[in-house]
């Protein structure tokens, strides 16, 4: 990324320069970092939540390598990368115990001010990851 001063001077921004407007705009200590871990765990726990877990260990497996792989080449990443680093562990627990398809048939009502900037989707996965702490 690069943006144009008032003099029509190119300036690069760099990772630490949008890390730094995030932990100011946050007032806290955030990163890109998050909004990556949060992308990864929405798509994968949305994307498991609408489908059957398959009947044996090895099928499940495939299930969930099949969209860690999605999600990988969205954040143009390795599946173990994304596995390991972004996704929450919760989300294949729930997969595995069933317990994720509750996401699908959650009905978001959005009680919070701060929710409103959350799609439905966000908000049950959000609801869900909420009930495992």
């Amino acid at each position: 990324f690069q943006y144009l001063d008032e003099d029509g001077a190119l300036h690069p921004i760099r990772s630490q320069d949008v890390n730094a407007y995030i932990r100011e705009a946050a007032a806290g200590d955030f990163s890109s970092r998050q909004f990556r871990i949060w992308g990864a765990t929405r798509m994968e726990a949305s994307a498991l939540a609408i489908i059957e877990p398959g009947s044996s260990a090895a099928g499940r497996a495939r299930q969930i390598n099949e969209i860690v792989d999605r999600v990988a080449a969205k954040l143009v990443n390795t599946r173990a990368v994304c596995r390991g680093s972004y996704i929450h562990p919760g989300v294949f627990e729930g997969f595995e115990d069933g317990s994720l398809a509750k996401i699908a048939k959650t009905k978001v009502r959005k009680r919070s001010s701060i929710l409103k900037w959350l799609d439905e989707d966000e908000v049950a996965v959000l609801r869900w990851l909420e009930e495992l702490e």
